[in-house]
């Protein structure tokens, strides 16, 4: 699959990058983390510019969770439901996704975008539950910083076959549960305003 995505990335350029990481914004069933990985590996080859490409995808990414937030935001739980299969979604993952967003939103938005399943439910959560999109935004972008400076970052620095290294070492969920918790330590002892169960 790397292969694949690695040729027409060649191909696309950056252009591919930003609708690539726009879907994976979107909470769409995309290879995002392995595409911004590898585009770090071309930066490295010097076929792009890697604070252009990081440029690039944050827009995407912006772009992406804001579309997805408006969406959950005017289309509501009930139409989410009915059409999540394309997302992955269940009544029980929705269910559990919104029971965590209550808890705390920021670590939510933060964290729950790194773990599988729910982090597509994150902006579509976010827009039913009636906070701010500029909140959201704001911790969404703190998210979409740490996801692309460590993918983009880590291709450039391991290469074509970063994917595997890090399956190899069992690392491929360690960097994202690292940070969970450090965001979960850092708002909870730092940001008390933003510490409430309210929203």
């Amino acid at each position: 699959m790397t292969e694949q995505i690695l040729e027409h990335l060649s191909k696309l350029g950056l252009p591919g990058l930003f609708v690539g990481v726009f879907l994976e914004a979107l909470g769409l069933p995309f290879p995002g983390s392995v595409l911004v990985g590898l585009t770090g590996f071309l930066c490295r080859q010097g076929d792009f510019n890697i604070f252009i490409a990081w440029l690039v995808a944050l827009a995407g990414y912006m772009l992406g969770s804001a579309t997805a937030f408006t969406l959950g935001r005017y289309i509501g739980e009930p139409f989410l439901i009915k059409w999540g299969k394309y997302l992955r979604l269940t009544q029980e993952r929705f269910s559990k996704a919104q029971e965590l967003f209550v808890k705390s939103a920021p670590a939510f938005i933060i964290g729950g975008r790194f773990i599988p399943t729910i982090g597509n439910l994150t902006p579509y959560v976010a827009g039913i539950s009636g906070i701010s999109i500029f909140r959201f935004l704001f911790f969404d972008a703190i998210h979409a910083v740490l996801w692309l400076t460590v993918f983009l970052g880590g291709g450039a620095l391991l290469g074509q076959n970063w994917p595997k290294i890090m399956d190899v070492l069992g690392f491929k969920y360690l960097w994202a549960v690292l940070i969970f918790l450090l965001g979960m330590y850092m708002l909870r002892h730092y940001l008390p305003i933003f510490n409430r169960n309210k929203i």
